[in-house]
């Protein structure tokens, strides 16, 4: 099962557009996985610091970089940002190999990120930046600061922006993390009632009803990428019991 390798990974990344995006994609999973032994990191692209109706961008990246921060440590993982501007992401091969970088760096087993299917362009970015900084990550003609390096499994995780074409494949238990989730998700002024969308609410409803699927108390969803995109995905590892032999 999916779960069982998620849970048995030693490193995941978590990839979101804006800060708060990795912690509804994947917030309790994460804190599940920390408790478990894994070292989670989650990027942002973008402090989403267009997002606030009466605090200047640049006010609000410097709170939301604060937020996250505090996020993070109730969720016990590390908080990352590439600096990158809001509601401008741009979907590029330069920004890619940024997260490529990180990728080779990190080596995580598990990358999770938004599902492409989204009516915010920035989430739609981040999918394509993600897919193509693991692709990138694997070519060893790449020059790099860090050695070349393919993650086990890609995922993409449910958030109500991205609902077109979104299947829920895989149901993940989050029991373990929901607690944790509640607490960290409330550092943001986003989840305390700043939007008009109850963010909260909905994702508390949310991970209930795919526990309830799942028959778990909490639940998360999640898409995977096609069985061709993994085997391309691998055409630089090493092929398969090679390394167990040596």
């Amino acid at each position: 099962m999916i779960e069982d390798r998620i849970y048995a990974a030693s490193s995941i990344l978590v990839i979101g557009a804006h800060a708060f995006d990795a912690e509804v994609i994947a917030g309790p999973l994460a804190a599940a996985a920390v408790k478990r032994g894994a070292a989670v990191t989650f990027l942002h692209l973008t402090m989403g610091e267009q997002g606030h109706p009466c605090l200047i961008p640049q006010h609000y990246c410097a709170q939301k970089d604060e937020e996250a921060g505090r996020a993070a440590a109730r969720l016990g993982v590390t908080s990352r940002s590439l600096g990158l501007r809001d509601a401008f992401l741009p979907s590029n091969d330069e920004t890619a190999l940024e997260v490529c970088d990180v990728i080779r760096e990190l080596k995580p087993e598990i990358v999770i990120t938004h599902w492409h299917g989204s009516w915010h362009k920035d989430h739609r970015a981040a999918a394509h930046l993600t897919q193509t900084g693991v692709f990138f990550a694997a070519l060893p003609t790449i020059a790099s600061d860090h050695a070349a390096h393919t993650p086990q499994l890609l995922l993409f995780g449910e958030n109500w922006e991205d609902d077109d074409g979104f299947r829920p494949e895989h149901l993940v238990d989050v029991s373990d993390g929901f607690e944790a989730w509640t607490e960290a998700v409330k550092e943001y002024e986003l989840a305390r009632g700043l939007s008009s969308f109850p963010y909260v609410d909905y994702y508390s409803a949310l991970y209930r009803l795919r526990g309830c699927l799942r028959g778990t108390r909490h639940a998360q969803a999640f898409a995977a990428a096609s069985h061709s995109w993994n085997a391309g995905s691998g055409l630089f590892s090493p092929p398969f019991g090679k390394e167990a032999s040596r």
